[in-house]
This record gives C-alpha cells, structure tokens and sequence, in this order.
C-alpha cells in the first residue's frame, strides 16, 4: 500500500512538474507576443505619424496652390480689364488711352509668367507629395 501511495505521489510530483513547465512556457510564448506586438504597434503608430505629417504638408502645399490660382485669376481679371480698356480707347480713337492701356497690359505679363511659374511648381510639389503617400 505504501508502494502505490509513493508511486501515486511521484506521478503526482511529475505531471505537476511538467504542468508547472507547460505555464512557464505559455508565459514565455505569451511575453514573446506582446512584446512583438508593442514592437509592431510602435512601428505602425510612427508610420501613421509619418502619414498624417505628409497629409497635412499636402493640405497645406493645396491651400497655398489655391491661393496662388485665386490670385492669377485677379490677374487674369485686371489683364482682360486691360483690353478691354484697349479696345474702348481704339475704338474711340483715343491713342493715348489705347497705348496707356496696351503698356498696363504689356507690364503684367512678367508677373502672370512668375505666378503661372510658382503654380507650376506648386503643383508639382503636391504631386509629388501625394506619390509618397502611397
């Protein structure tokens, strides 16, 4: 009787053994994934800064591009005032409002080149940007 009684207390002491062996090495399994994932999770979070970082410079780099294409429309405005105000002059043959008019004209062509220039390049840098977004 004491016999089976050790030997139900040594299989006893073995597979509690073995089950204190198995937790151990679900714990150790389980540190593993949690660590991999805050790994993981520290990875994405810095990648989705990234991302809200390029998205806010593009909504920026758009409000200024619309800025500049409002501003080349007031400029477009002010150069079809210009010939219209050419054309009136001629017409009534005053040759001194028509060249007034025509030199108006002529004066805002450099800066209609440099704002079509900006936008060029403004668009450019959205286009750009929107690419390394993907």
């Amino acid at each position: 009787m004491a016999f089976l009684l050790a030997v139900a207390g040594v299989a006893f002491l073995v597979v509690s053994v073995q089950q204190h062996r198995d937790a151990h090495d679900d714990l150790t399994r389980a540190r593993d994934q949690l660590a991999a994932a805050r790994t993981n999770s520290s990875l994405e979070a810095r990648r989705l800064t990234a991302a809200q970082q390029r998205a806010r410079s593009v909504g920026d780099q758009l409000t200024a591009l619309g800025k500049g294409v409002s501003d080349l429309g007031d400029m477009d405005q002010r150069d079809l005032d210009a010939v219209k105000a050419a054309i009136q002059a001629g017409l009534g043959g005053d040759l001194s409002g028509y060249n007034a008019a025509v030199d108006s004209r002529r004066a805002l062509d450099p800066q209609h080149d440099a704002a079509v220039e900006q936008l060029r390049q403004q668009a450019n840098a959205v286009i750009s940007a929107l690419n390394d977004l993907r």
